[in-house]
């Protein structure tokens, strides 16, 4: 099973004292990174390979299964340039996971800052000492950051009282006079809850009964309103995904807190969790030197026969989402394609049941050492990639047939720790999800952002986003630039600090590089204060 970030890695990461951090703020080198150890994980149970009842034992690839079936598009067979496997290794310096080494190509050694202060209110960062410069991110009332100096304000700034302006980040200053000192150490955003995979625990009203109507969800004003028997002071609505910040036990059962400390019971809820299903560190796991790496689409498994013939005998199981290795060798029979799998006990297994990661070059203007993103959409797959050599692959779920994810090679242009996500005028769906998580727009409003309302990665589910399971999308959100230092719940590009490259394409097929566009939008002017909250549809 591929290495992912835990909750408990996950926690000390959110704390400020995790490997990919410890550089920044307590002033160690990247080598301290090196000698981190991150737990392994646990081993997923595997699927009983007695429930078919009269068949022979057979092996069984084992990985988390809970999800709903769908049925996948056809699989269609890749071209030459498209089959290529890359095999190049990757040197790791020292690192054991992709997220070190990813850190190591794009930050190396780094200086802590000087000092630490607190934002006593929501407060922009500047790209220049200078209120009107472009934006370059977002720190929220209460969260701590690092600054690296202070600086004298650019010419012609109106003025910032208190404490002047200070540096921040590449390119990123904000003034001081909303902020304070403080003592504690600055966290990534955004936090999570003890074992929870998501910042958040979400809900939404539940399905309609029998009656075809849709059941009450009532909201109080608070905790002691719902213990005093008041009025409900509203109730949620259809089409709507709620997030709370905290899940408490009452005598009235088990209710969800929202940041406004509004309650609503557990009870008169869907609560909507996320998938546990995360993609393959290939530093910690790597590849192969023969076969491509697959994954099982179907629930609760793909089953692998001794010949290409859906009456041969079974020989093997891959449970659904588990991660295997199979062979180019394809044969169609009887209006089935079979793949050939890979491994000690070889068998065949029906493509359209599996998803393949298929590498192809690197875009222009890359080196060997850049850090950069390759989205494929015709098997569903997503690879963290540094020059030629893969460091994370996994499985996205892509716009759908009538809202496709634009394919050409961008930026990406915001990160966002969290985003709300509406429907726009004239969408034929009315929808609002609230607090989705590690959010990072490339074009338009489409961007990668973590999913947690449904399990189905490797098919094509989305309004047009790249949806990654929580596990990958936090993995990911801390690979890519613009970099959200601790305490930043915004981050934009800026032309000295420039998003990480996107590449969005279906096997071999040409993609317009759409980067000198995302480079112009970078130097635009910036729209007027207040602040901005990019908005994307839900996917």
């Amino acid at each position: 099973m591929a290495h992912v970030i835990g909750p408990s890695e996950r926690q000390a990461k959110r704390r400020g004292n995790s490997c990919a951090r410890v550089w920044a703020y307590a002033g160690a080198s990247a080598l301290l990174m090196a000698a981190c150890d991150p737990s392994p994980p646990e081993p997923s149970p595997a699927h009983d390979a007695s429930s078919n009842a009269g068949e022979p034992a057979v092996a069984v690839i084992a990985a988390p299964a809970p999800a709903d079936p769908v049925s996948p598009p056809t699989a269609s067979t890749p071209s030459p340039t498209a089959r290529a496997q890359v095999t190049t290794r990757v040197d790791p310096r020292g690192a054991r996971t992709a997220l070190e080494r990813a850190t190591l190509a794009q930050q190396g050694n780094a200086t802590p800052p000087s000092e630490i202060r607190r934002a006593n209110r929501a407060t922009m960062i500047y790209a220049d000492a200078k209120f009107g410069s472009p934006f370059r991110g977002k720190l929220t009332h209460g969260e701590d950051f690092g600054v690296f100096e202070r600086v004298e304000a650019s010419s012609g700034d109106r003025e910032c009282r208190g404490e002047g302006w200070a540096r921040i980040g590449v390119s990123a200053f904000i003034c001081l006079e909303h902020t304070s000192p403080s003592k504690r150490v600055p966290r990534e955003l955004p936090v999570l809850g003890r074992g929870q995979l998501t910042p958040h625990y979400y809900a939404r009203v539940r399905r309609k009964n029998a009656a075809g109507e849709v059941p009450l969800a009532p909201r109080w004003a608070s905790r002691s309103a719902l213990a005093a028997g008041a009025e409900p002071l509203d109730h949620l609505q259809p089409d709507h995904d709620y997030a709370f910040e905290r899940r408490r036990s009452s005598r009235n059962g088990t209710v969800l807190v929202d940041k406004a400390f509004r309650v609503v019971r557990e009870a008169d809820v869907r609560r909507l969790e996320p998938s546990g299903f995360a993609g393959r560190d290939v530093v910690v796991e790597p590849l192969p030197d023969e076969g491509r790496l697959a994954w099982s689409l179907e629930w609760p498994h793909a089953l692998i026969r001794a010949e290409p013939n859906l009456d041969a005998k079974i020989v093997g199981k891959a449970v659904h989402q588990s991660d295997f290795f199979v062979t180019d060798t394809a044969v169609r029979r009887r209006g089935v394609e079979w793949i050939a799998v890979a491994g000690e006990r070889p068998g065949w297994i029906a493509a359209d049941e599996i998803r393949r990661w298929y590498p192809a070059p690197r875009p222009d203007k890359l080196g060997d050492e850049e850090l950069w993103i390759d989205v494929e959409l015709e098997q569903q797959t997503l690879a963290v990639m540094l020059g030629d050599a893969p460091l994370f692959v996994t499985m996205i779920a892509s716009g759908n047939h009538k809202h496709p994810t634009p394919q050409g090679v961008f930026r990406i242009k915001t990160k966002m720790a969290t985003s709300t996500m509406d429907s726009q005028a004239g969408d034929e769906e009315a929808y609002s999800v609230e607090g989705v998580p590690w959010a990072q727009f490339f074009h338009k409003r489409y961007g990668l952002h973590g999913t947690f309302w449904h399990n189905r990665f490797g098919r094509r589910t989305s309004h047009g986003c790249v949806n990654l399971s929580a596990k990958d999308a936090a993995l990911v959100y801390a690979m890519t630039a613009p970099d959200p230092l601790p305490g930043w719940a915004m981050a934009f590009a800026h032309d000295n600090a420039p998003g990480t490259v996107i590449r969005v394409r279906k096997m071999d097929a040409v993609v317009r590089d759409r980067r000198a566009v995302a480079d112009a939008e970078l130097n635009a002017e910036p729209e007027p204060e207040p602040e901005p909250d990019p908005v994307s549809a839900r996917d």
